[in-house]
């Protein structure tokens, strides 16, 4: 009866990592339908390091095992069953305190590594934020930070990256692989955002920096209304502009969003709201009346032999800050003194020049 039960635990367990066979879950719990159709028109955007093997997920699936082992034992809930059925005589020598950290780290390691691989996914009603169609300008502001674990010699001559970008964010599902992104609510999926790169002036004149566009999520916050946005854009090449870098990779940002104008702070839209830098908070209106900061902080993920590569959370370097403003009119060749001071308004928006 004890090896039936360990063989259905590891059974479980194993199910886990058997990822193409299990049925989706929103955040409910529930069955969400799927078509195998659905599943071939999802776009992929795998990982930079996708080819590695997912430590994290590994350990986690490990202790789902070593749990349920335990949970089926004669001295935890195994034992309470058995009892139950009669298979064994009342005996006092059942560890409930066992018995709970086992279910507990069954519970939390089970979920992580479903979520890691898509099978759960976000309620949608747990945020009401949605961005589609939004499109806005993007500037990072790249160079070191106080409290950056970036390397000593990078950018230790003040000097700054800026680089304007034009993004579109879409409600488009994309695949990020197995197992997700962590800075993304650590999910399989998310939503689809179109960057195209931009150019900054150097030493050598303007440099043109590709983009391959990225992807972005939202999560409830806990304040009604509001939500916190990340997203990241993927670079195939390493931007440099005297000791600043843009590393090759994945770039992830972060800032917060509104549902409705309603939802938003008292003061924020006349800039009496002062973040912790000491620059004043604004925000940036979306398509049916959401709202985005118009700034936020930038990092990139560096995973090495101290945090298990990975195996322990991700370890997130600060690489600078971003700031976010409606779309830069383009020049025209003759354009009227109205239109230019518009355009001109705009790019010291999209610029932090006020």
């Amino acid at each position: 009866c004890y090896r039936m039960r360990v063989g259905a635990a590891i059974g479980l367990a194993v199910s886990l990592v058997d990822m193409e066979r299990i049925p989706r879950l929103n955040g409910r719990g529930a069955l969400a339908s799927i078509r195998m159709d659905e599943r071939v028109d999802v776009e992929q955007i795998p990982r930079p390091d996708s080819g590695s093997l997912p430590i994290r997920t590994a350990i986690l699936t490990l202790i789902s095992v070593q749990s349920a082992i335990g949970l089926v034992g004669d001295h935890e809930l195994g034992g309470v069953v058995a009892e139950l059925a009669g298979q064994r005589p009342l005996v006092a020598d059942i560890d409930y305190f066992g018995s709970l950290f086992d279910a507990c780290c069954l519970a939390f390691c089970g979920n992580t590594v479903l979520t890691q691989a898509g099978v759960i996914r976000q309620d949608p009603a747990a945020s009401a934020v949605t961005l589609n169609n939004m499109e806005c300008q993007l500037t990072l502001n790249i160079g070191r930070e106080a409290g950056t674990w970036m390397p000593e010699d990078w950018a230790a001559s003040g000097a700054r990256l800026s680089l304007p970008m034009n993004v579109r964010f879409s409600d488009e599902d994309v695949d990020l692989g197995f197992p997700g992104e962590e800075a993304l609510g650590g999910s399989r999926y998310a939503k689809k955002l179109y960057c195209e790169g931009g150019s900054f002036v150097g030493a050598k004149g303007e440099t043109l920096i590709r983009a391959s566009g990225g992807a972005w999520s939202t999560e409830a916050s806990g304040i009604a209304g509001a939500s916190k946005l990340s997203f990241f854009v993927d670079f195939p090449e390493v931007a440099v502009r005297n000791d600043v870098t843009i590393p090759e990779g994945r770039v992830f940002l972060s800032c917060t969003c509104w549902e409705s104008k309603k939802a938003l702070p008292d003061g924020i839209l006349d800039r009496a709201i002062q973040l912790p830098d000491g620059k004043s908070a604004c925000v940036v209106e979306g398509p049916g009346g959401v709202y985005v900061l118009d700034q936020g902080g930038c990092s990139i993920k560096r995973n090495d032999i101290r945090n298990l590569w990975g195996s322990l959370g991700d370890v997130m370097l600060i690489l600078g800050r971003f700031s976010v403003a409606e779309l830069i009119p383009e020049a025209k060749s003759v354009e009227t003194p109205q239109e230019r001071a518009a355009r001109e308004r705009a790019e010291d928006a999209a610029r932090g020049r006020f």
